[in-house]
This record gives structure tokens, sequence and C-alpha cells, in this order.
């Protein structure tokens, strides 16, 4: 099992000065799993048209909300330090992050809410102004431990 908090804090020029993080976990959008294993196990043009029907189904948030800003990349961390929320680019080669996409305050994300799967677990991140997203994350990551760490910060 891989520790992603520790990849995280590995990547010390990423982070603010003193900044640790408690707590990360490995994203993918919602039904990114599935449609890649489709796009896999069917192939070529055939396997992505399989895909993009799955895409119909897939959705929306609300015009004009943080969720709705929340950037869609097709695998990134989501990382809970003791300063703030960070959303960092993955790399393909290391697994660990590459990049920082955004950051939020831990006021303006609310909570995040955990539905296990057997291989794959839906992660919902609820935002300030009430809007959500959900995204998936492989069970070996341990999202859960993502989702302890946040209620010790939110009842700080």
């Amino acid at each position: 099992m891989v520790d992603i908090a520790k990849k995280v804090n590995k990547k010390s020029e990423l982070l603010q000065q003193g900044e640790i993080a408690l707590a990360a976990t490995t994203l993918m959008k919602k039904g990114q799993f599935k449609k890649s294993v489709a796009a896999g196990a069917i192939g070529g043009v055939v396997g992505h048209l399989a895909a993009q029907r799955m895409n119909a189904g897939d959705q929306d948030v609300l015009d004009d909300s943080m969720a709705d800003a929340f950037p869609q990349l097709p695998q990134s961390i989501l990382a809970l330090t003791d300063q703030r929320w960070i959303l960092f680019e993955q790399s393909v080669m290391s697994g660990g992050p590459k990049a920082i996409v955004t950051s939020w305050t831990h006021e303006e994300i609310h909570g995040v809410d955990l539905e296990k799967g057997k291989l794959m677990s839906k992660l919902t991140v609820t935002f300030a102004d009430g809007s959500a997203v959900t995204l998936e994350s492989p069970k070996a990551n341990k999202p859960e431990r993502l989702v302890e760490a946040a209620g010790t910060v939110s009842s700080r």
C-alpha cells in the first residue's frame, strides 16, 4: 500500500514552509476507472464509443459554484495539510505530486464523505457554498484516512 501523504511531504518544494500533509489520496473523475476498463477490454474505436456513452450519464454540478470550478483531471492527488487543502497533478511515472493545480482554505471545504466500494470508493467533497463534487479514489490508497483527518481539522 502506498502512503500518498508521505509522497506529498517528500515534495517539500510544493508546500509552504513548515506545511505538513496530514492525509492524501489519489482521485479520478467519477466513472474514469470503469471507462478505462471498458476501453481496454473492448479496445479501439468501439471502446472509445463505449466510454463516451458512459460519459453521457455523468451528473453536472451547478454553474458558478465552487464544485463547478473543481479541476477535472483524469488523475490527481487531493491532500489535506495543516494549513490548507491542495489538489495536485499526479505524476504518471512516480504516482506522486507533480504540480499544484489549486488549493483551498480549511474554511472553503466543509468536509469529505466516503462511500466505500470493492475497488474504488466514491469521495464527495462539499464546499462552503453547499456545492459538492464526487470523485473516485482507489480503495488501496486508503481514502478513509483523508476523511478521518478532515474531521480533525474541521473540529479545530
